[in-house]
């Protein structure tokens, strides 16, 4: 039933009242009766409904009972200042008590939006996992709204999943989801598409991430009031904050793992590869004597391969070393005074016997500046080009060094005649144990990252190219400090 029409029968009981105790209070006393009903009305119904009342209790009050009844007319002056107090004091009771309650609904409505909240909140905190979390969020949602829920959630790739998390209680068309999208890519909060569809879209956001969207159906000829959206639009935050807290330990979860099996992984190569190193020594004792006991100017072909195969494994072995050193962070530089002639023919030196079947040649060596740098770890670098090279290329090819100094830096280049490298091969060729398709069997895939490692030590970069005659490229390149050899003096 309408207010005004309830109202109505109100106003006709309190005028059939009082005309029953008129009589016996008089016409003043009425006035109160009139001002009571004003105020229970401000209690229950809305402004316009109560000034309504007022200002028609008024009217009433002097039509009926002040003299000259049945006349608007007010022959005496004390009871037109009555009839103007009472209007006055009407208008401003139902004007103070419809907004005592409109406060007092605002009152109701936080607190029922803080004990949504709140029970939320409870359950997303105690849930055993994410699923139950969920599944009671949106079970929350629907017994407050009355309307069925759906949650998509963020994807690997950071797109919207097309696929609903089980919890969902409604199912998007193609239409709708498609909004979904562009609500998740673009503003915070749709609003009901006439010309798609009456749902509300509305973003998980995370602290630092959009986690999903949340969409809600109203039921038909339903809207929902500002209160409810702001609910919804808080109730969304608190999941989007609950899907970005899971996401983050799942996160930290994994990098405590990594952390730890790269620090097992690294424990295991240190104890292994010093374990290596006695027996390999006694292996490379034994062959050295038989090789005196055989006699002879040349070796037997069988010591010449066990020889052979003793270096390669002291290279693994070495190289396994450096690769620990590396990742612990405990390279110490030993900067010295260094010709680049002579470290290069140790690096030449080094390689050994990988470079017996190819034509090595060094350009620009000689004639340069002594450098400060920490040569081992340089002759070391250089070898491991050289020997990435001598894999790569086939008997009979030339592998070419070039080295030279320009403002402060040493760059050190090996060139070779093999295949060249892949596009991939490019941008992963320097991690640690990467092995480009075709390699020949026997490597670890260290050499070029313990290159790189050497000379980051250094504060210097490497890098790999293809040859525009064929074969590949790599250089190093690091800053040092430079000394004119003929004059001894810095440059």
């Amino acid at each position: 039933m309408s207010e005004f029409i309830i109202a109505s029968l109100l106003i006709a009981f309190v005028t059939a009242a009082s005309f029953a105790l008129e009589p016996l209070t008089g016409y003043l006393s009425i006035a109160l009766l009139y001002l009571l009903l004003v105020v229970a009305l401000g209690l229950r119904m809305r402004r316009p409904t109560v000034l309504t009342v007022a200002a028609i209790s008024a009217l009433l009050w002097n039509f009926v009972f002040i003299p000259p009844r049945l006349t608007f007319y007010i022959d005496k002056v004390e009871d037109g200042m009555m009839f103007a107090t009472f209007f006055v004091v009407a208008m401003a009771m139902g004007h103070l008590t419809t907004r005592l309650r409109r406060i007092e609904l605002a009152e109701r409505q936080r607190e029922r939006r803080t004990a949504a909240l709140y029970e939320l909140a409870h359950q997303a905190a105690f849930a055993s996992d994410l699923d139950t979390g969920l599944r009671a969020a949106v079970a929350l949602i629907d017994s407050i709204f009355g309307a069925p829920a759906a949650l998509h959630l963020r994807a690997k790739d950071h797109s919207l999943s097309s696929a609903p998390h089980a919890a969902s209680t409604l199912a998007l068309s193609p239409a709708e989801f498609r909004e979904a999208a562009v609500v998740f890519g673009g503003p915070a909060v749709a609003e009901e598409s006439k010309a798609l569809s009456n749902v509300i879209h509305v973003v998980l956001q995370g602290r630092t991430a959009r986690m999903g969207v949340l969409s809600i159906r109203p039921l038909p000829g339903r809207l929902f009031e500002s209160v409810e959206r702001e609910l919804l639009e808080a109730f969304a935050v608190l999941i989007g904050l609950t899907l970005e807290k899971d996401h983050v330990v799942e996160a930290l979860k994994r990098a405590e793992i990594l952390e730890t099996s790269d620090r097992l992984s690294r424990a295991l190569l240190d104890s292994v590869s010093h374990e290596l190193k006695t027996p390999l020594a006694a292996v490379q004792a034994g062959v050295d004597g038989l090789e005196r006991q055989i006699g002879g100017d040349k070796p037997t072909a069988t010591l010449a391969e066990m020889r052979a195969a003793t270096r390669r494994l002291r290279r693994v072995i070495d190289n396994l070393l450096d690769m620990t050193r590396i990742e612990a962070g405990v390279i110490e530089l030993k900067l010295d005074w260094s010709d680049v002639g002579d470290l290069v023919t140790e690096a030449i030196s080094l390689a050994g016997d990988a470079l017996a079947t190819h034509d090595v040649k060094v350009e620009g060596a000689e004639g340069l500046p002594m450098v400060k740098l920490d040569q081992p770890l340089i002759e070391q670098a250089l070898s491991n080009f050289l020997l990435n090279a001598a894999a790569w290329s086939g008997a009979g090819t030339k592998i070419v060094v070039r080295a030279w100094v320009r403002e402060g830096r040493l760059s050190l280049s090996v060139l070779d005649e093999g295949p060249g490298l892949q596009n991939g091969d490019l941008r992963r060729v320097f991690d640690k144990f990467y092995r480009a398709p075709g390699a020949r069997t026997g490597g670890t895939g260290l050499g070029l990252s313990i290159v790189e490692g050497f000379v980051r030590a250094h504060g210097g970069s490497v890098r790999a190219a293809n040859r525009s005659t064929g074969g590949g490229e790599f250089t190093l390149d690091i800053p040092v400090e430079t000394m004119r050899a003929e004059l001894g003096e810095f440059a």
